[in-house]
């Protein structure tokens, strides 16, 4: 494994988790659409 491997991985796992943030934290996740309703923002 070379050092572009690791910097293609490690972009990778930084996106991912970006994403990951933004789904859980700062929109504060899955409100629960069940009831037919969304999130108020």
């Amino acid at each position: 494994m070379g050092i572009a491997d690791i910097i293609i991985a490690t972009v990778i796992v930084a996106g991912a988790l970006y994403i990951l943030y933004r789904t859980l934290w700062k929109k504060k996740g899955c409100c629960g659409c069940e009831g037919g309703s969304c999130c108020k923002k």
